[in-house]
């Protein structure tokens, strides 16, 4: 330090003595700051030989401080050391420490069905919630799946869980075991409810062609004068707090846009923020639906997210509250981006494109 005598101290006690602003331990003399001391003088401190700090719990150690160091950090058995299990403060002696880590409450062993590594005084607790410890089944089936696989065996397997007939329009629940049963006495029933759309869906095909050639018909006949050939509608669909509700989706979720109106006929957007069930990882999926019975060609084009993509096709194989779109429209991501740009509403430009309404047959449908 910079005392008269320049007197020589290890540093870290003579800085808590600088912190504290108190005189030289050695002389009470002034000191405002420490130097490194000569090489010749640290040269001969390194050799001074040390006893080890726990001499009077009888370790006879005597070496330099280099070695006083190695040998309180690998060899000292007198010297104090922490267990070393996470979450544990017990202290002992080297020699004993040992023994308390065989029995520390604390240490980790593995648990007999997850394998994961559990502390010893926690595993009761862990049991409870294991996802790999088998469990009765809840309809008492008899069988006993792991808990994490409770859903999957009702879903699949249990004997007792009720089940939706598969026949559509059926509606009958009967548990999995009586289904056979089920299915043997409603024959009859079946079949009516299977044949009943096929003769729906020919009767609309019928309609469909008349109106095609209706159209065909009007699209061959001369263009009145002064007539547009088109109808064009362009509408901006705006999706309100979209991130939040895409962050809330899962893959196959969709959002569902308002209504709007073209020649007559309503429409919407489907937009699923992370992709249909058969679209590609990272995917957000847009489709055009029509809600009422529009069967006409038309082409038309959906932006949003930076992304533009247009198609012409004819909707009158599509059903009603059925679409066309593209199930990898654009990266999910790219429409999350779109909407914190214009504060959380996602905006999806769509144009439509049609021969015009007055070239278009009326078709009427349905009974007075």
């Amino acid at each position: 330090v910079d005392c008269q005598a320049r007197h020589i101290f290890c540093r870290p006690c003579v800085t808590e003595v600088l912190d504290r602003d108190q005189p030289c331990p050695e002389c009470r003399g002034e000191i405002s700051e420490m130097n490194t001391a000569h090489t010749h003088i640290r040269s001969f401190l390194e050799q001074v030989r040390w006893k080890c700090f726990n001499f009077e719990n009888g370790c006879a150690f005597r070496g330099t401080k280099k070695q006083l160091e190695e040998h309180l950090d690998q060899e000292c058995q007198e010297h104090q050391q922490k267990c070393k299990f996470q979450g544990c403060q017990e202290r002992r002696r080297r020699a004993s420490i040992g023994d308390h880590e065989r029995e520390c409450p604390l240490r980790p062993i593995p648990c007999d069905h997850c394998t994961n590594n559990v502390p010893f005084q926690s595993m009761v607790e862990h049991l409870t919630v294991c996802e790999k410890v088998p469990v009765p089944c809840p309809n008492a089936c008899g069988k006993n799946p792991l808990k994490g696989e409770v859903s999957d065996h009702l879903d699949t397997e249990c004997s007792e869980h009720e089940i939706l007939c598969e026949v559509p329009g059926c509606g009958q629940q009967v548990k999995r075991k009586e289904m056979d049963a089920h299915e043997e006495g409603s024959q009859k029933k079946h079949v009516k409810l299977l044949t009943q759309p096929l003769l729906e869906a020919r009767r609309r095909n019928e309609n469909h062609e008349r109106e095609i050639e209706g159209l065909r018909t009007q699209l061959r006949a001369p263009n009145i004068q002064g007539q547009a050939d088109k109808d064009t509608l362009k509408v901006k669909v705006c999706l309100p707090d979209y991130e939040q509700k895409a962050a809330a989706s899962e893959k196959g979720s969709r959002l569902d846009s308002t209504p709007f109106l073209f020649q007559g006929f309503k429409f919407r957007l489907w937009v699923y923020p992370k992709g249909k069930e058969n679209s590609a990882d990272g995917q957000a999926s847009i489709f055009l639906v029509k809600l009422h019975d529009y069967a006409m060609e038309m082409w038309y084009s959906l932006e949003a997210g930076g992304k533009r993509m247009e198609f012409t096709s004819t909707f009158d194989e599509i059903e009603i509250r059925g679409g066309l779109g593209w199930k990898n429209f654009c990266a999910s991501s790219d429409l999350i981006s779109a909407a914190r740009r214009t504060g959380g509403a996602l905006e999806i430009s769509v144009s439509l494109s049609a021969a015009a309404s007055a070239f278009q047959p009326l078709v009427v449908r349905g009974y007075g």
